[in-house]
């Protein structure tokens, strides 16, 4: 099981889940004990992160998203969801989308000239930004 960094902590990774809804599929990977209310967390006592500690988790988890490939829209997030349906993005984001300000939202690149990317979007990885 992987592991991310946190401070002095090493948090695992709960087995990721994916749901499935019509064509779109959506994998969520989870620290363990980090959130508030995950049912796979049970009863396990919650890690009692700083701000500096959860950052370097998310960025962490960022790392693990940077391994993936094939997928449209990714987010690392207490609550990533009303950001990962293309077309709510483009109803519903697209100042946003136009002026870059959906910090930590990872786009397919083919999807540029569909959404309207503005110039602020950079390279995440390749095919990515």
């Amino acid at each position: 099981m992987d592991t991310l960094r946190a401070g002095a902590f090493r948090i695992p990774l709960h087995r990721p889940m994916l749901s499935i809804s019509g064509t779109a599929a959506q994998l969520a990977i989870l620290p363990v004990a980090v959130g508030h209310g995950v049912a796979a967390d049970g009863s396990l006592p919650r890690f009692d992160l700083t701000e500096s500690e959860l950052t370097e988790l998310g960025c962490g988890l960022y790392g693990v998203l940077a391994r993936f490939e094939g997928y449209l829209t990714a987010m690392v997030g207490w609550d990533p969801e009303p950001f990962l349906d293309l077309d709510d993005l483009a109803a519903d984001w697209s100042e946003e989308l136009a002026d870059g300000a959906l910090s930590g939202l990872v786009l397919a690149d083919h999807l540029r000239t569909r959404l309207s990317l503005g110039p602020a979007w950079v390279p995440f990885r390749p095919g990515y930004l």
